[in-house]
C-alpha cells in the first residue's frame, strides 16, 4: 500500500459520521464470510427493525399498513412480508414529504433528484445512516480486487450534476484523487485528453457507465494506448455485453466488475467478484425477485424489488426497480455466502410482448443487428405498442443503404411470422434520455410475468 493511501485513510478518521461508516465496514466486511442462511438471518432481522421503525415514525406507511390491516409483528415471513403493496415511482413522486421519518429532520438530509428512464423527476432523501453503509458497501465490493480508499479512480460519468461542480466538491474530489470525465458529451478531443492524463496519473480504479468506458476502451484501442492497467474495472448503469466486457478487458488488462444499483435503493445491490458471480448485498439491501407477485424459483426470470435496509430518514420498501432478474442458487467459488443473482436479463421495459403474447428480450436484436457489421455505430429499438416496432441506426463510417434491408430481413427472421409493423430510420445521432442513457431497447408495452 502507497504512502498517500496510508494518509488517506487517516484522514478519513476525520469526515462526519467516521465511526458509523467505520462500524458498517466491519459488519459487512464479516457478514460476506457467514453461510448463506446466516446472512439471510442477519438482513431479516435488519428488516424488522426497519419496519417497526417505519410504522412508528414514517406516516405513509403507517397509513398503508392500516389500510391492509398489518402490523409489523404480525410479519414473520416472507409470505407475510409480500403482504406489504408494492412502492412505485409514482407513489415516491406524490407522497415524498409524507415519506420522511418524523425523528428525520430532511434539512439535515442529502437531497437526490433522479429521473430514471422515465424523465419525470422524483426525489429521494438519504440520512447518515444511508450514506455510511452506501461507502461500506462500496469498501467491501472494491477491496476484493486488491482497492482501498486513496487509490486512484477514473470517473466516466453521465450525470453532469455528480461530476464535481464547485470549489469545494473539486478539492474533495482531489484529496480523495478522483478524476472525472464528462460521458453527456465522449467527443474525439476529450477522450485524447483524458488518455493523456491517465496515461500518466495510472488509475488503481476506473469506474463508470459501461457504455461510456466501452466507447473509451475503443478509442484506446483505435489509438493504440496500452498505458492504462488499472487493478480492474467496474461498469455500472446498463446492461454489459459480452463483446464490450471483453474489448474492456482487453484494452485495459485486467478484470470487470458488473455493479447493479440505483438511486433508491443503494449503489451495491449486486455486483461481480473475481470469480465472475453476481453477488447479492442481501445484508445492505433486501432484494425479491416477484413472478406474479409471489417469489421466483431458481433460474426462473421476475421482477426485482428491493428494500434498502439502511435507509431510516427516508424508508423506501418493497421498490420495483422496473428490472428483470434471475435467482442462481449456486455456491461461488470464492467462498462469500453472499446469494447469487444469475443475470440482470434487462428493464422491464427492455422485453417486447408480442402479438401472440411470446416475450423477446430486447438484447436479441443486438447480436441480430450489429453481429457481423461495424458500419452501424449505434442503435435502438421501441416498441410503440404489440404490433409496431421503430428501429433507429446511427450510421459509422462505411454505412450504406444495403444495411437496412439486411437489417430489415433479419428482424423479421427474429419475428419468425409474429404480425408486426417494422419501420427502420437512419440518423447522424442517437439522442440520449434526460437520464444521459442511451435507451437501447424500450417498449411502451406492459410486460405481465405470469
Amino acid at each position: 500500500m502507497e504512502m498517500y493511501t496510508r494518509l488517506y485513510q487517516l484522514m478519513r478518521l476525520a469526515r462526519p459520521h467516521k465511526l458509523l461508516t467505520h462500524q458498517y465496514e466491519l459488519e459487512l466486511e464479516s457478514n460476506q464470510w457467514l453461510k448463506r442462511e446466516e446472512i439471510q438471518q442477519i438482513a431479516w432481522q435488519k428488516l424488522k427493525k426497519l419496519l417497526d421503525h417505519a410504522y412508528e415514525n414514517v406516516p405513509f406507511y403507517r397509513q398503508r399498513f392500516d389500510k391492509i390491516g398489518l402490523m409489523p409483528q404480525d410479519i414473520r415471513t416472507e409470505a407475510d412480508f409480500c403482504q406489504i403493496p408494492l412502492l412505485t415511482k409514482d407513489d415516491i413522486r406524490e407522497n415524498s414529504e409524507l415519506l420522511i421519518a418524523k425523528n428525520f429532520n430532511k434539512n439535515k438530509m442529502q437531497r437526490q433528484v433522479t429521473s430514471g428512464s422515465t424523465g419525470v423527476p422524483f426525489v429521494t432523501y438519504y440520512d447518515h445512516h444511508f450514506m455510511a453503509a452506501n461507502v461500506a458497501a462500496f469498501s467491501r465490493s472494491r477491496r476484493w480486487f486488491g482497492w482501498e480508499f486513496g487509490d486512484k479512480v477514473a470517473w466516466l460519468w453521465l450525470r453532469y450534476e455528480d461530476c464535481p461542480q464547485n470549489f469545494k466538491e473539486k478539492m474533495i474530489s482531489f484529496v480523495k484523487r478522483e478524476r472525472w470525465m464528462d460521458g453527456m458529451r465522449p467527443t474525439q478531443q476529450k477522450m485524447q485528453d483524458f488518455a493523456k492524463i491517465w496515461v500518466r496519473w495510472k488509475p488503481d480504479l476506473v469506474a463508470g457507465m459501461g457504455n461510456v468506458i466501452h466507447l473509451f476502451a475503443m478509442y484506446l484501442d483505435n489509438q493504440n494506448i496500452t498505458d492504462i492497467r488499472p487493478k480492474f474495472v467496474e461498469t455500472t448503469g446498463m446492461k454489459l455485453w459480452p463483446h464490450e466486457r471483453e474489448l474492456i478487458e482487453r484494452v485495459f488488462q485486467c478484470p470487470v466488475s458488473d455493479r447493479y444499483g440505483s438511486f433508491e435503493s443503494g449503489s451495491v445491490v449486486a455486483i461481480e467478484c473475481p470469480q465472475g458471480s453476481r453477488h447479492v448485498f442481501q445484508d445492505f439491501c433486501h432484494v425479491e425477485i416477484l413472478r406474479n407477485g409471489k417469489p421466483a424459483p431458481y433460474g426462473e426470470p421476475g421482477e426485482v424489488v428491493t428494500t434498502p435496509l439502511y435507509a431510516f430518514g427516508m424508508p423506501i420498501i418493497r421498490f420495483r426497480l422496473d428490472d428483470v432478474a434471475v435467482w442462481d442458487d449456486k455456491i461461488c467459488p470464492c467462498g462469500r455466502g453472499l446469494p447469487l443473482m444469475r443475470d440482470i436479463v434487462g428493464r422491464v421495459t427492455s422485453i417486447f410482448t408480442l402479438p401472440s403474447g411470446r416475450f423477446l428480450y430486447g438484447g436479441a436484436f443486438r447480436h441480430l443487428v450489429l453481429k457481423d457489421s461495424t458500419n452501424i455505430k449505434r442503435f435502438r429499438v421501441h416498441q410503440y405498442s404489440k404490433d409496431k416496432i421503430e428501429i433507429s441506426l446511427e450510421k459509422a463510417a462505411g454505412f450504406d443503404d444495403s444495411l437496412v434491408d439486411l437489417v430489415h430481413a433479419r428482424c423479421l427472421e427474429l419475428l419468425a411470422g409474429e404480425p408486426v409493423e417494422l419501420t427502420i430510420q437512419v440518423v447522424d445521432e442517437l439522442p440520449t434520455a434526460v437520464s444521459g442513457k442511451l435507451l437501447v431497447t424500450t417498449s411502451d408495452v406492459p410486460v405481465r410475468l405470469n
